[in-house]
Parts: structure tokens; sequence; C-alpha cells
């Protein structure tokens, strides 16, 4: 059964982090998290399987960073991680002996440089990038594609091409927005789930970069405006400083509180974000698992979208000047 057929029905849980749990095992500063999946395969199956054990639906493999751009002085390919990776998430996956299928995803994160024209990576190199990680993803037996922690339309505009082009696999998308709801070249959530719906994707939703409690105001304006499931993977808090330890300041209990309310305005897709443990997600399934998901319903809105603005149709009359007409304009004609 596709993770597609659940969608909707039930409130679904993504895992936690997998990064700062490394982290505390003893990964070293500068040290990739996906180059575990090569040397210590075991730690990678210890931390799946204890986000299976309280409950997760999809555990996401060690992918993050699994492309030719990030492993490039690693001694590793593309291919090898992410059959690691991937083979380690879907056995830890299938081992679980619960009513409900569990599912292992492709997790696919920004390539870490920035996309023309505000950096040196065309739209195309990017795309290619995402199209071999997300190809190898669904050979080595992925059950879906989770992209997310976005903070450009474009860049995200490449991956999702990518995955629908490159695989036949259900593709999950989520953005990382600042306090004031907008990302890092721009856009905010109206451009988000206009390019996101018009691309096709199966969910879409918010990640990382704040904690629970300021991430839901974002939720309504992602209600208001998505016909699609809606999901919420915060962090725990903020990282501090203590004690020359950095720590993140929500503990499970504060985490999933927030997360009911959540979940009771509308999301249909929780899970948790840096520093996330199994304890923040066990206590977010005891919560959440029988809050009855609020419907997902068609948004007849029609809008026009650029990376950074968007423009509702239908409400009032929209001019379009006259100064768009290339005619004559050597300049405008090539752009």
């Amino acid at each position: 059964m596709s993770i597609k057929d659940s969608l909707g029905k039930r409130i679904l849980f993504i895992d936690g982090a997998m990064g700062t749990f490394l982290q505390q095992r003893g990964l070293k500063p500068g040290e990739l998290p996906e180059c575990v999946n090569m040397t210590n395969p075991a730690l990678v199956s210890e931390i799946h399987r204890a986000y299976i054990d309280v409950g997760c639906d999809v555990i996401t493999a060690n992918t993050f960073g699994a492309n030719r751009i990030k492993l490039e002085n690693t001694g590793y390919s593309v291919d090898d991680v992410v059959r690691s990776a991937v083979t380690n998430a879907k056995t830890i996956a299938r081992e679980a002996s619960t009513a409900e299928k569990r599912y292992a995803a492709l997790d696919v994160g920004p390539t870490g440089k920035l996309l023309e024209p505000f950096g040196e990576l065309s739209f195309n190199e990017a795309y290619e990038v995402f199209a071999e990680q997300i190809a190898a993803g669904e050979r080595y037996g992925a059950d879906l594609v989770i992209i997310e922690t976005m903070t450009d339309t474009y860049e995200m505009k490449a991956a999702v091409l990518a995955a629908k082009e490159a695989s036949n696999l259900p593709v999950f998308a989520t953005f990382s927005f600042d306090e004031k709801g907008k990302l890092l070249t721009g856009g905010d959530i109206a451009c988000a789930v206009a390019l996101l719906e018009g691309l096709g994707v199966e969910a879409l939703g918010i990640n990382c970069s704040l904690g629970p409690e300021k991430l839901k105001q974002f939720l309504p304006a992602f209600t208001e405006l998505s016909s699609l499931p809606i999901i919420v993977t915060p962090n725990a808090g903020m990282p501090v400083l203590r004690d020359g330890e950095t720590v993140f300041d929500v503990d499970p209990e504060q985490f999933a509180a927030e997360m009911l309310t959540i979940s009771k305005a509308g999301a249909h897709i929780l899970g948790g974000c840096c520093g996330t443990t199994p304890a923040h997600l066990k206590r977010t399934v005891e919560l959440c698992s029988e809050v009855p998901p609020c419907p997902v319903t068609n948004k007849p809105i029609t809008v026009v979208s650029s990376y950074s603005k968007t423009c509702v149709i239908g409400d009032k009359p929209v001019i379009i000047g006259e100064r768009i007409n290339p005619t004559g304009k050597k300049r405008f004609r090539p752009a």
C-alpha cells in the first residue's frame, strides 16, 4: 500500500532528528552525517529503530546531504551512500510488527550552494544533482521522497521536478521560513503553496528553523491556501549554549503539547527536526494519534506566482501594464 492511500485519513508521523542524534554519539564538527551510513551503519539502524519503536510511520533515510556536491571529497559515491542508507531504513521499516505499514523515505536537502542569480549553481546543474540522488533512492527501494529545509523556491522547483521526472515516488516537500514567514530568497507561504501544488506534490508544509510554538503561527496561512495535506516538523525549540554544549530548549512534553494544538488546527503529518529525539516523537504520537485529521479540501484559488510574489486572480481585475510588452524593447526581449 502506498503512503498516498493513508493521506488525510489519519494523522501520520515522520521521525525526528538524525544529525543531532549522531552528534551526541560522536559525530565530529565538519563530518558529514551521511558518511556514517558507510562507517557505522549499525548506529544508523539503531536510530531508525528507536523512532519505529515509538510509533513513527515514516523513517527518513540518512540521505539529507547525499548529493554529489556534498560528497565530492569524501571518497564515497552518491550511489553507494544512498544504497546503504535506503537499504538500512527499508530493512528497519519492514521489521516493524505493527498493524500499520511503516515507510522508508529518501530524505533530500538543499545542495548547499545558492542557485543563480544569487550564486553560481545553475538550475540545470541543481536538477541533475537532485535527479541522480532521487533515481538512486527509487532504485534501492525508497517508498517516497521527502524534500525538506528548502529556503529558495527556485531550488525547490529543481528538486521537485527531478523527483517527478526521475522517479515514480510520492513527493512530500517542506520549506524553512524565518520568523516573519519569509524564505531566504524572499518568497512567502503563498508562493510556496502555489509552486508545490502546481508541481504536483502529494503533501506540503514547513520544517526546521523554529520550534513548534513559533512555527504554528504559519499554519493558518497553509490551511487557507493549500488543497493538499499539510506537514509540520519543527525543531525542539532554538539551540542554546549551556555549559559549553549546544542543546535545544523544548522538552518532549512541551513539544507534544504544541503538536497537539497543531494537529487540531489542520496539520495532517507531524514530525520533528533539529534537536528532536525518540522521546519527543513518542509523546507526540501518544497525544496526537487519535486526533481526527481535518478534511483536505480543495481551495478554489487561482494565482500567478513568481519566486517571491503571488498575485490572486479573481478577487478584482488584474491590470497587466503595457510596459511588459517586449515589442521595441531590445533589453526586455531576451529577458
